[in-house]
């Protein structure tokens, strides 16, 4: 029986990201310098932005940023500062912070191209942070270690939550052998026979392949761990949100043909995918816009001015965070230009000037709304963490608490990938000093005691035994092992010696002799 053409109803779900939410996205993962930079190159290019003319101390990159020099608020807003009690463990954001990222974009920002009154709060829109000049930190204070791209990649195996205990061990093996451009150095096969000779459970190459793609897919820069540059372009283009017709061809022809756009063959690929000259040239658009080199983003940072995003201090009613407005400059909205841009608009008809100054006011506005979202993420994840990791700034890494992306990102209601923006090249001023935020995330370690212990912690406690040991007889490895026994911490001998590494700490027969 032939079947008869007709029509069908069919109800889906599809998630699509806006362009305000892409921007927004990006906005989130920038360091203040990196948004600094935008902002300043938003400054030249948009004249429906302008500078605050109060913000006569703009903040360069080739200054220290010197505390005293803050002139106090008279008073905050609810973005601007959020209070925590001593003891306060479930926050209460409501009212104060709005969820970002994953919510829709529409319902907080008006695409109105008239201009209307409707978006006043945006143009009046600046980040201002709590000020006072009595505890003066000298600039030495706001530097930080230098993350490489092995830090930043072992961080995120230590809070990536996986399947099995041998899939983490897997993924410290590949991550050795990336290179610091961010290539796999080494075959699956070589780092198979590692992992047979030093651990007690054998990996096959499907097994590798598996934490590999993990990898792959899931950490950051992306593109990281690729075997090739075909293969890292593929990585990059594959995880940029929405695929668009233009992302999905420069795959296939990335796939297909990469041999020919490696040699530059232009030509003939514009003939065997019957592309035109505007849509081949957004296909090499989106093919530049990937790095051929990830990794190098974490290479040569000796140099960087740390600048803290974010600012605590306790006060008579607990913990108190805010934004730190000398990240980066105050912009708003020219109001002079809008109040031009109404009157144009209902005097004459439309043409190209008034519609581009229509789209600079969006655009203006879209950017305004990013960095206010951008804020708020910081300040929600920020008070998760102080609120759980209270102990820690009252009695240093000792008192640090286990702590993955997942729990933070559950807690939250946002994605993992969110809290790893949030958190990463973001820094907080603490009466202890200046810290990332993703410091506060330490992998567990499992214990019979009370409660298991955070890396960060143990670190901490082999690090004062050590500073506590009679010169003369240095404390050994397994020595360490009793004295942490002793206080209901197991800890096995060859993660002692890895932790001791990792803090640069030489051997007790190494110390002996220095000593």
């Amino acid at each position: 029986m032939a079947m008869l053409p007709g029509l069908q109803l069919n109800v889906s779900q599809q998630l699509k990201l806006t362009p305000q939410l892409q921007q927004s996205i990006k906005i989130l993962q920038y360091s203040a310098l990196e948004l600094q930079q935008a902002i300043e190159e938003a400054l030249d290019t948009n004249i429906m932005l302008e500078a605050e003319l109060d913000d006569v101390s703009e903040f360069k990159a080739s200054e220290h940023y010197d505390e005293s020099a803050i002139e106090p608020d008279d008073g905050y807003d609810n973005l601007n500062q959020l209070e925590l009690s001593p003891a306060q463990s479930d926050i209460d954001h409501t009212g104060t912070l709005t969820e970002t990222l994953d919510c829709q974009w529409d319902d907080l920002f008006s695409d109105d191209n008239n201009g209307s009154d409707n978006n006043t709060d945006l143009n009046d829109f600046s980040v201002s942070s709590y000020r006072d000049d009595e505890d003066y930190l000298s600039p030495e204070s706001y530097t930080a270690s230098v993350e490489d791209l092995y830090d930043h990649l072992k961080w995120q195996i230590e809070t990536f939550t996986f399947n099995a205990d041998s899939d983490q061990a897997i993924a410290y093996y590949l991550i050795d052998a990336v290179n610091e451009q961010g290539y796999l150095s080494n075959s699956l096969e070589n780092i198979a026979r590692d992992i047979a000779q030093n651990e007690s459970f054998n990996a096959s190459i499907d097994d590798i392949e598996r934490v590999l793609h993990i990898i792959q897919n899931n950490f950051e820069p992306s593109g990281v761990a690729a075997r090739d540059i075909q293969e890292c372009l593929l990585i990059q283009l594959k995880g940029m949100i929405p695929q668009t017709d233009i992302v999905l061809s420069a795959i296939n022809m990335l796939t297909e043909r990469f041999d020919w756009f490696a040699h530059g063959d232009f030509v003939r690929l514009k003939r065997l995918y019957s592309t035109d000259e505007v849509h081949w040239e957004r296909i090499l658009n989106c093919i530049k816009s990937c790095s051929p080199k990830p990794g190098l983003r974490y290479a040569n940072s000796e140099n960087e001015i740390i600048v803290p995003d974010l600012i605590i201090k306790r006060d008579k009613k607990g913990w108190k965070i805010e934004l730190n407005s000398r990240a980066y400059p105050k912009v708003r909205v020219n109001s002079e230009y809008v109040d031009l841009l109404k009157q144009v608009d209902k005097a004459t008809s439309k043409n190209d000037q008034v519609e581009s100054m229509k789209e600079k006011l969006l655009e203006a506005r879209g950017l305004l709304k990013s960095i206010q979202s951008r804020g708020e993420t910081l300040l929600k994840v920020a008070a998760y963490l102080v609120a759980e990791q209270s102990r820690f700034l009252d009695e240093g890494d000792i008192a640090m608490k286990p702590m993955v992306l997942r729990v933070v990102a559950d807690a939250l209601g946002l994605h993992e990938s969110t809290i790893s923006r949030a958190t990463t090249q973001k820094y907080i001023q603490t009466p202890r000093g200046t810290y990332e935020l993703k410091y506060f995330f330490s992998s567990s370690v499992s214990q019979y005691g009370p409660q298991d212990q955070s890396a960060v912690a143990i670190k901490s406690r082999i690090k004062s035994l050590i500073d506590a040991e009679d010169p003369k007889k240095p404390i050994s490895d397994q020595d360490l092992v009793d004295k942490l026994e002793a206080m209901k911490i197991t800890v096995a001998r060859r993660t002692i010696a890895k932790y001791r590494e990792a803090m640069g700490i030489a051997s007790s027969s190494q110390r002996k002799v220095r000593r």
